[in-house]
């Protein structure tokens, strides 16, 4: 009888769950209509004129550049993991031997090619070199450190077969978009702009205008390696391989979940799940479309807390060195994976609890002295841009929370600074709605939206809230190995930090990988009836998230300029409306004249040209100078002592009342619309207008 009933509660729990999983499902696709609900439209927008032409080779070459790249971050890596897990009872899979290899390594290039820079040495000869170098380490760490595989794999199942299928197809899309030209937005103003500036110059010297040339640049250092390689033969080459460059953290973060997974669940189907459930996320294919580095983040966290499970196993120096090398490569990338080392030290200190419990004070202490070494190694390791930061700025937190320590740089104070923190705080809604922050796992994995910051600017899926369930109940219920245990707090953890600070998508997923692996353990520990529903629920949703991702590939439809069968120009004029503006710019204008930006999508990597553009708020100068002029002349003879020559501006919302940014609430409306006036004349000056349409406007200011 009691068989009977466990048995029943087990049926009506993956009733329940199957219930529960539809319930999401159609839920999550009430929200898509701007993307699924027009998938028949944009798949045949995939078409559109000629399929390949000559350009195909500078994105081939970009593709092969990457692909050096990634056996550079090998070889070095090899090299020095070899040396550092000698010392530990290294039993893991293969899968995770290379990816942490190549991690190590990309952190070590990072590092090389941070100093490089600092000497000026950013040119062809030293991309070159470094390839040459690193081909030669991977060489001898292939010949002295890897254990070839015996016999053939086994053949894979239907269902095998079929989750590697779906996970593969957002991988290859993703790898498609990444080697088209950069339209993502911080990739034009940063992640490229910076890597761009800093080849033109020769170093990575800050950038005169680009407050991001301040911040921690970790990634970058690979895409600036990766434009100079490509850009031997071109500049669209080098373009191609720092896209592929940036893809490539994608298939080395989905290796290193299988791998683990592999270590910890017995079913490989299960580690697939694991695996679809981060590679079909839609904002995991966006960033590794658009030259992001949120996924090189994930990477590093996902490896740290890797590395921090072993450790908790075996508390040698080896395995925190390697808690150092992945943790301090992380917050060399953003500032943000600060937040992860609250939860390791939490970690640290339950572990020194749990030796103080076995073997005495002595061994707690020297647990809590070696976790916290580890720690602060981690930090030593990022210290490079922080330490140039503050060296320039007074700050090594720059330009973040300058209210607290304040920094001192060009177009940048604290009044913005604290306007950007409260820029960040709008994301999820929580500015003017408290509750968001109870409901945003539920909003997260069923509202979020692109492009719109109440909406977490991102799009989630429903197999992670699908999971949560399970995952929580597997917690209290069963027992998990202590590596579950620890990924699923890490991931907690830095969860409650993201929601209490920028609940920006791309911020969380760093932890989603760690998260996946929880919940896929979780599961498959449950057994029954529940997970046997579990596993297709999860593959249900994770499909449901791919056709997300598909049809973002074909809103971009990128296909036919990575082939060469359509221009670089006519590719960025159908997706960058003012494009055509910087054409002109480019192809008329002097060398050295030098143009204002208002409002142009924080855009410095298009244009050829020297500029003035505020840091993220775009109008700030203009709205400066307008409060502070009597008259159009004036204002014109302002801008003319910035020694610009033309401004280029987005006009069509300044000029509304309602919507205006120069608009001063303080001031009374008659002030405000002879200020909106003044502008007016400034911007749309009919005998000084270039080109101008209803939302741009190019004008002279002399």
């Amino acid at each position: 009888m009691a068989v009977e009933t466990k048995q029943g509660q087990g049926n009506l729990a993956a009733v329940t769950l199957a219930a529960f999983a539809t319930v999401l499902i159609i839920a999550f696709f009430s929200y898509r209509s701007g993307d699924i609900g027009q998938l028949t439209q944009l798949v045949g927008d995939l078409r559109g004129g000629p399929i390949v032409g000559n350009a195909m080779v500078e994105s081939l070459y970009g593709i092969a550049s990457a692909i050096l790249i990634l056996l550079s971050w090998f070889g070095l890596g090899s090299i020095v993991d070899g040396v550092i897990v000698s010392a530990t009872d290294d039993d893991g899979s293969e899968a995770m031997y290379f990816v942490r290899s190549t991690a190590i390594g990309a952190a070590g290039w990072s590092i090389a090619w941070f100093f490089l820079g600092v000497a000026g040495f950013y040119n062809s000869t030293t991309a070159v070199a470094s390839i040459v170098l690193g081909i030669l380490l991977a060489l001898f760490g292939v010949f002295h450190n890897v254990e070839i595989p015996r016999g053939w794999p086994r053949r894979p199942s239907a269902i095998t077969l079929s989750l590697s299928t779906l996970i593969t197809i957002p991988v290859l899309l993703a790898l498609i978009a990444s080697v088209a030209p950069p339209i993502a937005k911080d990739t034009l103003l940063y992640h490229f702009a910076v890597s761009n500036g800093f080849v033109a110059q020769g170093s990575n010297g800050v950038i005169e205008g680009n407050i991001a040339s301040y911040l921690a640049l970790g990634t970058e250092m690979h895409t600036v390696w990766a434009m100079l390689l490509g850009g031997i033969v071109g500049e669209r080459a080098g373009e191609a391989a720092a896209g592929a460059t940036a893809w490539i953290f994608l298939p080395l973060l989905l290796m290193a979940v299988f791998g683990w997974a592999r270590e910890l669940i017995k079913s490989r189907s299960w580690s697939l799940i694991a695996v679809l459930m981060v590679a079909t996320i839609p904002t995991v294919y966006y960033v590794a479309s658009s030259g992001y580095v949120d996924l090189s983040l994930a990477l590093y966290l996902t490896l740290a807390t890797y590395a921090l499970t072993r450790w908790w196993k075996q508390p040698s120096w080896g395995w925190g060195l390697l808690v150092s090398i992945f943790l301090g490569a992380a917050l060399s990338v953003k500032l943000t994976a600060v937040f992860a080392f609250a939860a390791f030290v939490l970690v640290i200190l339950l572990r020194a609890r749990d030796g103080n419990s076995q073997a005495g004070s002595l061994r707690s202490g020297r647990i809590v002295a070696t976790g916290f070494a580890a720690l602060l190694l981690a930090g030593v390791i990022a210290s490079p841009s922080y330490i140039r930061t503050w060296a320039a700025t007074g700050s090594p937190v720059f330009p973040f929370y300058m209210s607290i320590w304040k920094g001192e740089a060009a177009n940048w104070d604290v009044e913005r600074s604290n306007l950007f923190q409260a820029m960040n705080s709008q994301y999820g809604g929580v500015d003017t709605d408290k509750v968001n922050y109870l409901t945003a796992p539920v909003r997260v994995s069923i509202a979020a939206q692109p492009e719109q910051p109440r909406y977490y600017d991102g799009v989630l899926g429903v197999a992670f809230l699908i999971g949560l369930p399970l995952l929580i109940w597997a917690l209290w219920k069963l027992d998990l190995a202590v590596e579950i245990k620890i990924a699923a707090a890490v991931a907690g953890l830095t969860y409650l930090f993201w929601l209490f600070s920028s609940e920006q998508l791309r911020y969380l997923l760093p932890v989603v990988p760690l998260a996946a692996i929880a919940i896929a353990a979780a599961a498959e520990k449950i057994g029954g009836s529940v997970k046997s529903v579990a596993q297709y629920a999860l593959a249900a949703a994770s499909a449901c998230a791919a056709l997300t991702s598909f049809a973002w590939f074909c809103q971009k439809a990128p296909f036919r300029v990575v082939l060469g069968g359509e221009t670089r120009d006519a590719y960025l004029a159908r997706h960058l409306d003012y494009y055509p503006y910087y054409q002109w710019i480019n192809a008329e204008t002097p060398p050295e004249a030098k143009v204002w930006l208002i409002n142009m999508r924080r855009d410095t990597y298009n244009i050829e040209r020297p500029v003035f553009s505020d840091y993220l708020f775009e109008d700030w100068t203009l709205r400066k100078m307008v409060w502070e002029s009597g008259n159009a002349q004036e204002l014109r003879a302002k801008a003319a002592a910035m020694n610009v020559e033309h401004v280029l501006a987005r006009h069509d919302f300044l000029f509304d009342y309602q919507r205006s940014t120069l608009v001063d609430d303080k001031k009374p409306r008659a002030e405000n619309e002879a200020k909106l006036k003044m502008a007016r004349e400034f911007l749309l000056d009919p005998q000084r207008t270039v080109m101008s349409d209803a939302k741009f406007s190019l004008v002279r200011v002399n």
